[in-house]
Formats: C-alpha cells, sequence, structure tokens
C-alpha cells in the first residue's frame, strides 16, 4: 500500500513538473501564432487608426501577425471587458485609451472589469491634443460665436461623443463647466459613427482627437475652432488653444494617450518580450513616421509611467464626476 502511495506521489511531481516545463516552453517560444490587439472602438476612429500602426511595427519585430480586433460598444467597455476576460498568455491585448483606465470605472459600478486588477501594462505608446470641430453647416466659426449661441439657446448646440464617459464627451462637460454654458450631448457607439454625423449635418460639434480631426479637416467640411494643450500644436500652428481663448481646465492636463494592456496573469517572460517588442515597434522610423503624420506624439514610456499617469489622471477625473457634471449608471 506503501509503495503505491509512493508511486502515485511520485507520478504527481512528475506530471506537475511536466506541466510547467511545458508552460515554460511556450512563454520561451512565444509568439507561435498571430496576436490579437483589442480596439474598443468603431473602424475609422483615433483608437482603430493608432492600434493598426502599432500591429504593422509589432508583426514586424515579433515575426507574428498582430490583428486589429474592433469591439465597439460602451465607450469602450465591451473591448475591454472581452480582454479582461482573454486567456493571460499574451494572445490578447487591448489598446487602451486612457478612458478605459480611468474614467469608466469610476462611471460605471458595473463595468465588467477591474482597471487595476484585470490588466497589466505593458507600455505607453503615444499621446495627442483634442480638437474642437464644427460642421460647415452649423454656422459656427469661432469659439467665440460658439459660447454666444450656447448661452442664447441652452442645450440647442449638440455635439457628439464617442460614448458616455469617453474623453469626447469629459472635455466637452469641462467646456460647459468652464464657458457656463450647455450643450446637447449626443453619445455614439466610437469616434467614427459620431464623425460620420457630425459630416452629414446631423451634430454641430465634436471634441475629437487630433488624428480623425486633420484627417477630415482636408474634405473642408469642417472647421477647427480651438486644440487642447497649453501651446499651438505642430500640427495646428493656425488653430488657437483654449488656453489663449481664456477657456481654463483645457490645457495639457486633457491630453489623450494610449496604451498597451495585457490580461492579468500573463507570464513574467511573455510580459518582458511584449514590453520590448512595443518599445522597439515604437522606436522603428517608419512607425514614428506614421504615429506623427496621423497627428499623435509617440510617448513610449513604461509601464510604471502608464501606472502613474492612471493615478494622475483618475483623481482629476472623480472630481468631475463627484461634480455631478456627469451622470452616472
Amino acid at each position: 500500500m506503501l509503495l503505491i502511495k509512493r508511486r502515485l506521489l511520485t507520478c504527481a511531481v512528475m506530471a506537475a513538473v511536466a506541466l510547467g516545463s511545458g508552460h515554460s516552453a511556450s512563454a520561451a517560444s512565444f509568439p507561435d501564432h498571430p496576436i490579437k490587439l483589442i480596439a474598443a472602438f468603431s473602424p475609422g476612429g483615433p483608437t482603430d487608426i493608432l492600434a493598426r500602426i502599432l500591429a504593422t511595427g509589432l508583426g514586424k519585430v515579433l515575426g507574428q501577425s498582430v490583428i486589429v480586433d474592433n469591439k465597439a460598444g460602451g465607450g469602450g467597455l465591451i473591448g475591454a471587458q472581452a480582454a479582461a476576460k482573454a486567456e493571460p498568455d499574451g494572445y490578447t491585448l487591448l489598446f487602451a485609451g486612457d478612458g478605459q483606465l480611468t474614467v469608466l470605472p469610476l462611471i460605471f459600478r458595473k463595468s465588467g472589469y477591474d482597471a487595476d486588477r484585470s490588466f497589466v501594462p505593458i507600455r505607453m505608446v503615444a499621446g495627442q491634443d483634442n480638437v474642437l470641430v464644427a460642421s460647415k453647416n452649423s454656422g459656427i466659426a469661432s469659439v467665440e460665436s460658439l459660447v454666444a449661441r450656447a448661452k442664447a439657446k441652452p442645450a440647442t448646440v449638440s455635439y457628439g461623443s464617442a460614448g458616455n464617459g469617453t474623453p469626447s464627451q469629459l472635455i466637452g462637460a469641462l467646456f460647459e463647466k468652464s464657458t457656463g454654458t450647455r450643450l446637447l450631448h449626443v453619445p455614439y457607439r466610437g469616434s467614427g459613427p459620431a464623425m460620420a454625423d457630425l459630416l452629414g449635418g446631423q451634430t454641430d460639434l465634436m471634441f475629437i482627437g487630433m488624428p480623425v480631426a486633420l484627417q477630415q479637416a482636408k474634405g473642408e467640411k469642417l472647421s477647427l475652432l480651438a486644440t487642447t494643450g497649453n501651446a499651438r500644436s505642430p500640427h495646428t500652428p493656425q488653430v488657437p488653444t483654449f488656453k489663449e481663448l481664456g477657456v481654463a481646465g483645457l490645457g495639457d492636463e486633457t491630453g489623450v494617450w494610449w496604451a498597451v494592456m495585457a490580461p492579468h496573469g500573463v507570464p513574467a517572460s511573455v510580459k518582458v518580450r511584449l514590453e520590448h517588442a512595443v518599445e522597439t515597434a515604437l522606436a522603428d522610423p517608419d512607425v514614428k513616421k506614421a504615429l506623427n503624420a496621423a497627428g499623435v506624439d509617440v510617448m513610449n514610456s513604461d509601464a510604471a509611467a502608464v501606472e502613474a499617469r492612471i493615478r494622475k489622471d483618475r483623481a482629476r477625473w472623480a472630481g468631475l464626476i463627484n461634480s455631478g457634471t456627469l451622470v452616472s449608471e
């Protein structure tokens, strides 16, 4: 009987060692098949544009295809939920916008993920100024004329956003607070649909990231009214900043950023491999050129910088949300 127990114990130990060795071997050979990069917004928006640029660069570094998977909805919630539930093996990553890690968990008590416990940061990718754009059909040609109209007819000037709790809504709320106006907020399932309605004249305004603003301004259907940031953007030197125009609170602190996140529990060796791959991809001249052409600044900061920025931004947005400016669900 004792001999049988010893044999069973030996088999169990050998099985455990075999499993551990298999796991290590799997991590060591990572990646041996395509990686999925979740972009939680619809095609055509800033998150989608930047995710595709990074995916191309990552694919070159890793020697495997990196496929962008658009999971739009809930202002970024749907994609974040999918990434949080994914197998933590490094083959599913989240191309996260700052709102998914700072704002949405504050607004939605049942977000379906824990921004601190569901993910581990891989690397900061890029940041950008936001731009207030107006449809030419709206007849709004300046921030001054916008404020005058909004004060004369509250809640009649409409602005579209990528969804409740997204930066495009938050900046709109800050604008209202600073200027003493009340706009009509129209949430969409991503920046793409919101921009389509703006171009079609169904809405008047949008606070949108620089990449899409630059892309759509070429069609001469939009007017660029103002940018966030403490100085004029080199991408739009002719456009004044909100700070110049006396609109407080819409400086550098309202810039948008993106980071690559992995599901919590990803093996340490895989995490290190991904960190190095993202860093290398962002240093590639072709990737840097494509990101700059899209209107963003390459940040390429480590995981510690991502964690620090999350804490800083979450504290700021919590103040806005707790003030009752935004309606939580």
